[in-house]
């Protein structure tokens, strides 16, 4: 994507969200609320905002944004009163005390609940940090990694750790992210310890709330996947950021050329986007699951639609930060592989679709 599009595209997201926000409350779709009516919006970094400072006063480490998707929707359904409790570095479990935190006559007035899990599970910023290195293109035979920060057994450990979670292998020849043998289709043959963590909380939400199985008729619970972080590494090294590296110097190391760039190893971007896709599967068989077992108030929110994730070739996109170094390189800063704001007005416009068709 030039420039020009790019420019164009954002132009247009944020003009479509300016006509959802006007008048707020009141739109096709908006809930029947009552007063004191809430909308609770639980989850992790990519519910908070991280990345999109300054942060709301009182959410310390947390680092709510008032640019997060969460803050956006809430802005939408202005009759709705928005507890926003989404916290940086969040586990599913600590996303669960999110909600045993509340008194159960905030929980009663609950309308909407969004939330986005698992993540720090695995963790998705640890494997990143892990694996990235530095190469002078996207065709470069060999990577440099970051001292002290990554390196090929760090890489290898942090990916076979996340795979193992998800209920999946590393073929040890390939490298591959693989699936257990006689479970090649989802739902896998028994639920992974990443599914069951997530059905636990998701139950814990609807039973929280007083959700009734086989009754369409309380909370809804709306749960937003997390979107693609890189597209297609090709052949080659799938570039992370278009701004090179100073602090991996200028000179020639291991066969690389100046200037460097990060980027992931081509067997590790593939290793990296199956896990990304294995998360995003499991969630959506966990809520089509709970849908099937009578919890008619769940619903998806596929966070892939118009989203464009990082360009391996580039490593650039108007929705998705690639990697972000601190002042003390090579310290990688939070906001690496978060939504941009365009990112969150594009998320916001997931859910608040995902609403609609939910309450047709």
């Amino acid at each position: 994507m030039n420039r020009s599009t790019a420019l164009v595209r954002t132009a247009i997201l944020f003009a479509i969200v300016a006509t959802i926000l006007a008048p707020a409350g009141q739109s096709v779709g908006a809930p029947k609320t009552h007063s004191k009516s809430i909308y609770l919006a639980l989850g992790d970094s990519y519910s908070a905002g991280e990345g999109l400072g300054p942060f709301l006063s009182g959410s310390g480490s947390c680092d709510r944004s008032s640019k997060s998707y969460p803050e956006i929707v809430a802005h939408h359904f202005g009759d709705l009163t928005l507890k926003f409790l989404a916290c940086s570095g969040a586990t599913i479990a600590q996303i669960d005390q999110q909600v045993s935190s509340l008194p159960s006559r905030t929980l009663r007035h609950v309308e909407i609940t969004t939330v986005t899990a698992g993540g720090n599970d695995l963790p998705l910023f640890g494997l990143i940090t892990a694996c990235v290195g530095a190469v002078n293109s996207t065709t470069s035979p060999t990577i440099k990694y970051l001292p002290g920060v990554s390196g090929p057994t760090l890489c290898a450990n942090a990916i076979s750790g996340a795979a193992q979670l998800l209920g999946a292998d590393i073929n040890p020849v390939t490298g591959d992210v693989t699936i257990p043998m006689g479970a090649l289709i989802f739902p896998l043959s028994k639920p992974s310890p990443f599914e069951t963590r997530l059905s636990a909380l998701y139950l814990h939400i609807l039973h929280s709330e007083g959700a009734v199985k086989n009754r369409e008729a309380g909370p809804r619970l709306l749960v937003v996947q997390y979107p693609s972080l890189t597209g297609s590494p090709g052949v080659g090294a799938c570039l992370l950021s278009a701004t090179p590296l100073p602090s991996v110097g200028t000179t020639t190391t291991v066969g690389i050329s100046a200037p460097l760039y990060p980027a992931f190893r081509n067997a590790n971007a593939y290793a990296l986007r199956d896990i990304n896709n294995y998360v995003q599967l499991e969630t959506s068989v966990v809520a089509e699951t709970l849908r099937r077992d009578g919890y008619l108030d769940v619903s998806l929110v596929p966070s892939d639609v118009g989203f464009a994730p990082l360009n391996c070739a580039t490593g650039t996109s108007p929705d998705i930060n690639g990697l972000i170094l601190a002042d003390a390189a090579p310290a990688i800063e939070s906001g690496s592989f978060h939504p941009t704001a365009v990112g969150q007005v594009v998320l916001a416009s997931s859910v608040l679709a995902a609403w609609r068709r939910a309450t047709r």
